[in-house]
């Protein structure tokens, strides 16, 4: 029997190489398909239902985790082997091989790596006397622990998801429960890591978590993707012999010290103390988010209750508490007082405690923290920015903040405050390549850059001439040119793909920014057209 094919990363010449590394049909095996994008590669999976997977995991938009996790509930059966960038790290490799076939790092690629591979996949393929859930790959079964994790945030039945759960080999035999979380300290992972290795660094402390979890009894581990988290629920039996808050305990600071010493990072964790039943449960973890007063909380492992949660109602129209502080940070930079920045940061937080609304306090430290870069940076760190948005509580957000100014110290002696050095075209452009199928605009951009809308307008038509609506229509243009030029993709699909819904609209913009209408140009330039006349 001949197995599909279907190959998927953002790198078009990555795609080239891969597709002539082997002999597919030596291996009894049929390329049905390369994609670039992940919404591509989601319609060629629904039309051509391939075998076997082979996705790189750094993929804008829905990334490759994101990507197997819906491919095997459309087809449980798909295998998935892992492309990355990443180094070959031992946790996070062993972690991701959780969830696939196995895990390849591109430029370490060899033709018996990736022919050994698909061999494997092959053998997972075939004809098996196990059916259902319960006798599943193991490989598959932390993808399905993910989708069991969801049931009880939906709010599915109690006995469904016990069910469901006892399919997966998780025995819940007692009534009550507890929840924890743990999030990465994003300061501590900047020291160490670079945005790219996200993902598999969360797969690193999701692995951490599965093996110890297997010396301490009723614990099950959840990677929480979407919300970059891991979660962990406890089930026990209340015993008088056994303190069952202090086990929970015990594994999450075990969990945080394996963290420190493995990944060099630091974990940010919640460990609730309610005993309760799985309904309750998933009330406690969505209520987290809501009980804004722990963004303030300093410490790194934090024990709370539901009945320890106090309301606060925070200030209104606090995005701009901070100006009051811009010059004395400057005056810091100019002294290149370490220490001053440290005491000036200290004192935004007694400010913003109990008073200011988490989201008012991370984009006014962002837009403080721009304002600074443009005036004593050689560059802007588009990381650093990434790391403040996702932060879980306000030292990290100001600990990001700290490293990010100390650095500009350095840059002191080569610029003087006078020199503005403002955001540099490519990330605008980077911004731009990353959400091609959607309408952006120009506030979409200077809230991305924390700028103010009025001033990133200006900024733009200095730095390039034209405004910035007219060049990502000019952009998007020269992109649909060469589609229409070097394949057969119909106007309908190319301009979805450029964020155009309305056909109209797409002709309307491509004829005044080309010459004239898709039609014509396909007609004109099109595969099999080149260079003749109508």
């Amino acid at each position: 029997m001949m197995h599909k094919v279907m190959i998927i990363d953002d790198d078009v010449p990555v795609l080239k190489v891969l597709e002539q590394m082997i002999n597919w049909e030596e291996l009894n095996l049929q390329l049905i398909g390369t994609s670039y994008s992940s919404t591509k590669a989601m319609h060629l999976f629904q039309e051509m239902s391939p075998d076997i997977i082979i996705t790189d995991i750094g993929l804008p938009k829905k990334n490759g985790i994101e990507l197997a996790e819906m491919f095997i509930k459309q087809k449980p059966g798909v295998r998935i082997i892992f492309l990355t960038c990443h180094e070959d790290f031992h946790y996070a490799q062993q972690a991701v091989k959780l969830d696939a076939d196995d895990y390849l790092i591109k430029d370490q690629l060899t033709e018996e790596q990736l022919k050994e591979s698909l061999l494997k996949s092959i053998r997972f393929l075939a004809p098996k006397d196990q059916t259902g859930l319960e006798k599943m790959s193991n490989y598959n079964n932390d993808l399905y622990k993910q989708g069991l994790f969801q049931r009880i945030i939906d709010g599915v039945r109690t006995e469904e998801i016990l069910v469901h759960a006892k399919q997966l080999g998780i025995k819940w035999e007692y009534p009550d429960f507890m929840i924890a979380e743990a999030n990465m300290v994003y300061a501590t992972f900047d020291e160490f890591y670079e945005k790219k290795d996200i993902l598999s660094i969360l797969y690193a402390v999701y692995n951490i978590a599965v093996e110890l979890s297997d010396s301490y009894e009723g614990i099950t581990v959840f990677l929480e993707q979407e919300n970059k988290n891991i979660v962990i629920i406890y089930n026990f039996r209340p015993n008088l012999a056994h303190n069952t808050e202090q086990h929970l305990q015990y594994f999450m600071k075990n969990l945080y010290d394996r963290c420190v010493q493995f990944l060099k990072i630091r974990l940010r964790i919640l460990i609730f103390t309610d005993r309760t039943d799985l309904q309750t449960l998933r009330a406690i973890y969505l209520q987290t988010d809501k009980e804004l007063n722990l963004f303030y909380e300093p410490e790194d492992v934090i024990v709370t209750s539901r009945k320890q949660f106090s309301r606060i109602v925070f200030s209104s129209r606090t995005e701009q508490f901070l100006d009051n502080y811009k010059a004395q940070i400057e005056r810091t930079l100019v002294k290149s007082d370490k220490e001053g920045i440290a005491s000036v940061l200290q004192e935004i937080l007694s400010t913003a405690k109990d008073r200011i609304e988490p989201h008012a306090f991370i984009s006014s430290a962002a837009f403080l923290l721009r304002e600074l870069e443009m005036a004593f940076a050689g560059r802007s760190d588009e990381d650093c920015y990434y790391y403040m948005g996702i932060a879980k509580n306000a030292d990290d957000v100001l600990d990001l903040m700290k490293r990010r100014l100390n650095e500009l110290l350095l840059n002191r002696g080569e610029r003087t405050a006078s020199v503005i050095q403002e955001p540099k075209l490519q990330v605008i452009q980077n911004y731009i390549d990353e959400h091609l199928s959607e309408n952006i605009t120009s506030i979409d951009m200077a809230y991305y850059l924390y700028l103010n809308p009025s001033y990133f307008s200006r900024y733009f038509k200095r730095l390039t001439g034209i405004n910035f609506t007219d060049y990502v229509h000019q952009y998007k243009m020269e992109i649909a040119s060469k589609i229409l030029k070097t394949s057969n993709q119909t106007l309908e699909s190319v301009s979805m793909m450029l964020g155009y819904s309305d056909r109209p609209y797409f002709s309307k913009v491509f004829k005044k920014y080309v010459g004239m209408t898709p039609s014509d140009y396909k007609l004109k330039h099109g595969l099999g057209n080149s260079g003749s006349k109508k």
